[in-house]
């Protein structure tokens, strides 16, 4: 697996705006500190494995940068590292699994190689540092790409948001119904344009800054944290309204192979959370005729509701 080539397409997916640069700048720091491995193991120049992280810390620097301009809107070319760092340590912007490759790069590699001159890195060190870095970067990037979208999504639908909900009644029913009416909503808006390529982060984010458009009085959780016990136990969305909660699971593609096991681990997700309402809501990404197929299964014995949207009947 080529990660370096990995990061490079997740940046060449984003829209170009401020961050466009200093990613570019990134990805230039991690493919350089990629050559200097490959030049300390040509030519057996114990400094390059060296040079290789100091590199890789300009590229954690540049991603953090970057990160820290679009999730929170503010220009970081005067901030101090140190305080951009200490930002995302303590705001709780990160998800864990972020925070994790974060803390680990900033713990082994970017705070002993600032502070102590001395340091010499070897060849497996410049190696994991690499590693380290650019899958830190790579999840970075979907943090980036998914408030991008979501931004787009809410920008796109603002003028009409008024107009779908008054045409569809989502201001009324239950919050069950009220999402599954703007699923389909948002279904049919991307069934008659040109679906473009985009990642799971992506679709993520406009799916959800759809959502909070049209229902504003809800909160909409973007990889929500089903119990505080259950750490890897999350759910594409978490839709919430008062005591009303939804669990929403989205998918790329609808797979006649896989689609009871979709099912079932949507059901998984409800039992352990408690939640007894759920949506699988499967993409408009196939050819179609801008149908919506729904249906409806009635679970835990009928005390719970998971209802599907897809492209074709199943």
């Amino acid at each position: 697996m080529d990660i370096i080539a990995i990061l490079r397409e997740k940046i060449s997916l984003l829209d170009s705006g401020e961050h466009s640069v200093g990613l570019t700048a990134t990805l230039s720091h991690i493919e350089t500190a990629f050559r200097h491995l490959k030049r300390g193991q040509k030519d057996d120049d114990q400094t390059a494995f060296t040079d290789a992280v100091y590199r890789t810390n300009q590229g954690f620097e540049g991603a953090i940068k970057e990160a820290y301009r679009v999730l929170t809107k503010n220009n970081p070319d005067n901030v101090r590292p140190y305080d951009i760092e200490s930002h995302f340590s303590k705001s709780g912007t990160f998800r864990q699994r972020v925070l994790d490759q974060f803390t680990n790069y900033r713990k082994e590699w970017r705070n002993p190689s600032t502070h102590d001159y001395t340091l010499d890195f070897n060849e497996s060190e410049a190696f994991l540092a690499i590693v380290s870095v650019t899958a830190f970067s790579c999840l970075l990037l979907d943090e980036i790409a998914q408030q991008l979208a979501h931004e787009k999504e809410v920008a796109a639908v603002q003028a009409i948001a008024d107009k779908i909900r008054n045409e569809v009644k989502i201001i009324d029913g239950d919050l069950l119904t009220r999402t599954v009416e703007a699923l389909k909503i948002y279904f049919l808006r991307r069934a008659y344009q040109r679906v473009e390529k985009g990642t799971a982060a992506q679709w993520l984010g406009s799916v959800s800054g759809f959502l909070a458009s049209i229902i504003p009085d809800a909160t909409i959780t973007t990889d929500a944290p089903l119990g505080a016990d259950k750490l890897h136990v999350t759910a594409d969305l978490l839709v919430e309204c008062g005591n009303q909660r939804i669990i929403v699971e989205i998918k790329n593609r609808l797979n006649i192979l896989t689609y009871k096991t979709v099912l079932n681990q949507v059901q998984h997700l409800m039992q352990s959370s408690g939640i007894n309402e759920g949506v699988v809501f499967f993409l408009p990404t196939m050819l179609n005729s801008g149908k919506i197929y729904e249906a409806e299964n009635l679970i835990f014995d009928g005390s719970g509701r998971l209802r599907i949207i897809s492209p074709s009947a199943i």
